[in-house]
């Protein structure tokens, strides 16, 4: 029985960790498409920014929302919002899920 009980249990982090990565994975792509919408010039500046400022990728905005919001309207300033625009139609129905609510929440207030 006990058994069981740690499988179910590894089991569940494992999934929630499994969730986290495809959360990554889809800001990413929505990050990505969004600014490769204005050019591939300004996705370039977005990730050189996100480096130089703050050590991470775009891989990692995920988890550091407020980073990719800062690097946006130092960037674009009020264009900013037609980024989050773009970005919330590639989330399309992933956008009701809680995880993605949030992040986007951070970028846009």
């Amino acid at each position: 029985m006990h058994h069981d009980i740690n499988f179910i249990h590894h089991n569940a982090i494992y999934h929630i960790m499994h969730d986290h990565q495809a959360y990554r994975e889809l800001v990413q792509v929505a990050v990505e498409h969004a600014l490769l919408d204005m050019g591939p010039p300004e996705l370039a500046r977005v990730k050189t920014k996100l480096k130089e400022n703050f050590g991470i990728t775009t891989e990692d905005v995920f988890d550091h929302p407020e980073y990719l919001k800062t690097v946006l309207y130092e960037l674009f300033g009020d264009a900013s919002s037609d980024i989050v625009y773009t970005m919330r139609r590639v989330f399309d129905k992933s956008i009701n899920e809680e995880p993605i609510q949030k992040f986007i929440q951070i970028i846009e207030n």
